[in-house]
Parts: C-alpha cells; structure tokens; sequence
C-alpha cells in the first residue's frame, strides 16, 4: 500500500484529465457543450460536465448560454479562459516533466513517445466514434463522403468476415449435435 500522503498517481491522473478537458474544450472554436461531450462514447459525461462546472467556478473556463437551434433549449457553452490557458500551458510543462523522468528512469525499455504532441493534441475526441469524428472534423463534403465510404466498404467486408465464421461455427455445432 502507497503511504497517505503520497498523492503522486492521484495528481497525475487529475493533470492528466484536466490537459483533456481543456484540450478538447479548446477544439470546440463556438463553445462545447454537455450534447458536445455524450458523442465522445465510453467516458463518463457527466462526471466531466460536473468537472467543467467547477473548473468554470475556479475560472478556467467561461460559460455562454445559447439556445439550441434544434430543441429550442438553452445550452451551456463552455470556453477556456485567458486563466484556462496558463494552467493548461503549466499542466502539460508539468506533466511533461514526468513523461521525461519515466523516459530517462527506463531508458532501456526503448519507449519512444512524442509527449509533448500529446499532451498538445490529446482530447476526448479520441473516444468519439469513427463516424462523429469524420463529421466533426472541419473537412471537405466529398473528403467526408470519401472517408465514410471507404469504412463502410470496411464493415461490410468484417461484417462479410463475421457472417462466414458464424456459418462454419453453425455447421461445427450441427455436426457435434448430430454426433
């Protein structure tokens, strides 16, 4: 067990999620939004809207409300603030600093990772379906046509892949049970 005052992972961990956070905030140029972050898949949306309320109440971040062009809703909108940017700025020095210390701890582990693009790039975006991601990227129509295309002639290929393995297996148990 880890001595209770050593918060090492605990900070890391937190450093970490905010970089996404204010990271992924950053990308969204005309506000994020709750509705913004439940395209994102498996994380915990509203964990991370309660985090993006607190980190607004410490200044971070900036709300707007706006109405919804499709429910008529108001909708928060989430900006980082002039404040924001110097933590997240200090946020990924610091958590830089230990990517290096494991870097130059384990040099013989051969781990090649550009932290520094990482920590400038990372987002919660990365969770996102395929799918959201071409449509959220700021692309041409026929590049996205193209990219969706091309998945969909990938799924059905899998799918075609999938629906073969099942055959065999079904004739596999149908032999078995005639056994």
């Amino acid at each position: 067990m880890w001595p209770k005052e050593f918060k090492f992972f605990i900070e890391f961990s937190e450093d970490l999620k905010t970089v996404f956070l204010f990271n992924t905030v950053k990308d969204f140029q005309e506000g994020l939004t709750y509705y913004d972050l439940k395209k994102f898949g498996n994380i915990p949306h509203s964990k991370v809207y309660r985090m993006m309320k607190i980190l607004a109440e410490e200044g971070f971040l900036s709300i707007k409300d706006d109405v919804s062009k499709d429910t008529g809703r108001p909708k928060h909108l989430y900006f980082l603030t002039d404040k924001g940017e110097s933590k997240l700025i200090e946020l990924r020095q610091k958590t830089g600093k230990i990517f290096e210390f494991i870097k130059h701890r384990f040099p013989e582990r051969g781990i090649e990772i550009d932290h520094e693009k990482f920590l400038k790039e990372a987002t919660f975006c990365i969770w996102s379906s395929p799918v959201e991601y071409v449509m959220q990227k700021n692309i041409p129509i026929e590049e996205k046509l193209y990219i969706l295309s091309s998945m969909e002639k990938d799924v059905n290929g899998i799918l075609g892949k999938i629906r073969k393995e099942k055959a065999k297996l079904q004739k596999l148990k149908d032999l078995k049970s005639e056994v």
